[in-house]
């Protein structure tokens, strides 16, 4: 099996289970973007919708996995990897289209049924939330930065031993280009470093500040898994910074030392491999919002949250201009989304967009 191909596979198959078991690691109090009373969670009929949901997104997966590894042998690697991209959106795609019917099920059995009529709804805000630590220190971004300073003293140390040209660019169809040895292209891969220290320290703050959600079924209970869930992610941040900054280094010492370019793709696979795995690993145990950890404590059926299925269009994009948070739990998924109805959210994305470009555009 050769090493794009390889690779294209470790990508895509832990993809495809992310993307299929997304039903089963939301809230237990949301079923494909829909609010439902906790204590429904578990009834038949929902289990089924997310398990025909699951399996048909497996099934439609792994024959987009076997049909690109056909191929893969047949076409050259330039086509494969404008192929590998067109298959990852086609089934992003067609997992939303899948997700629709399921989504519009749900709020149909929702009016049928009018839980709201027989509940009382409420909602939970902790006060002393924002006292608890919910998130690791920023200054644990201090080994990242570290490995910037190394990559810069190591890049100016052994400045002569770079080659005039340096391999800068490469296109979907695998050709190279190449760039003068230059300030610009020396500090391209630390400037994109910095970049990324400064999005995964903003990240962290987004953790600690999103809008708190307590499940009023056990408050109690719903604030330790959340304050669980978001250490773990802080966690994964600082550690996924950490992977990133190693491997951009190591692009760079391949400038310095050449031979170390035998060893790019291996290194790649490793790294790719090692994310991959922690963030499936991390969904997974953890859950939306923690909903996966397990705390033995009693859940009370007579209450429901308060319905806000109004403000999430289709169930995944929250759009709500009385609500002065910027940031909120996903319905469907695990993470965080904007509140696209306040305007500092376009800001934020904007913010990140460029904080990301303008070293590329600066430094190219």
């Amino acid at each position: 099996m050769n090493g794009p191909l390889l690779l294209s596979i470790v990508i895509f198959v832990p993809m495809i289970f992310v993307v299929a078991f997304t039903p089963f690691l939301t809230r237990k109090t949301e079923n494909f973007g829909v609010s439902i009373p906790e204590s429904l969670y578990n009834r038949e009929d929902f289990k089924t919708m997310r398990k025909k949901y699951a399996v048909t997104l497996i099934i439609i997966g792994l024959l987009f996995c076997i049909s690109y590894a056909i191929l893969s042998f047949q076409l050259s690697e330039n086509i494969i990897t404008i192929l590998f991209t067109i298959i990852i959106v086609t089934y992003l795609i067609f997992g939303f289209l899948l997700y629709l019917p399921f989504h519009y099920k749900m709020k149909q059995i929702k009016e049928s049924e009018n839980w709201k009529s027989t509940k009382s709804q409420t909602i939970v805000v902790d006060m002393k939330f924002r006292q608890e630590i919910l998130v690791y220190s920023n200054w644990w971004f201090l080994t990242s930065a570290l490995i910037i300073i190394v990559t810069l003293l190591l890049t100016f140390i052994y400045l002569n031993r770079i080659p005039e040209k340096l391999p800068m660019h490469i296109d979907f169809f695998g050709n190279i280009s190449y760039e003068e040895k230059s300030f610009a292209t020396l500090l391209f891969i630390p400037g994109m470093q910095l970049a990324l220290l400064v999005l995964f320290i903003f990240l962290n703050l987004i953790i600690k500040h999103t809008k708190q959600q307590v499940s009023v079924a056990n408050p109690e209970r719903s604030k330790k898994q959340n304050i669980i869930f978001r250490k773990r992610w802080s966690a994964y941040l600082i550690c996924l910074g950490g992977l990133i900054e190693l491997l951009l280094m190591y692009t760079q010492l391949t400038f310095i030392f050449p031979q170390l370019t035998k060893y790019t793709e291996i290194i790649i696979f490793s790294f790719v491999f090692l994310i991959l795995l922690g963030t499936l690993l991390l969904a997974f145990i953890t859950g939306q919002g923690g909903s996966r950890i397990k705390l033995n404590e009693h859940t009370s059926d007579q209450v429901i949250d308060r319905d806000d299925d109004q403000y999430w269009k289709l169930g995944q994009f929250y759009v709500n201009k009385n609500d002065p948070a910027i940031f909120v739990e996903k319905r469907f998924g695990v993470g965080w989304t904007n509140n696209w109805a306040h305007p500092l959210s376009w800001i934020v994305v904007i913010g990140i967009l460029l904080v990301i470009l303008i070293p590329v555009l600066l430094l190219s």
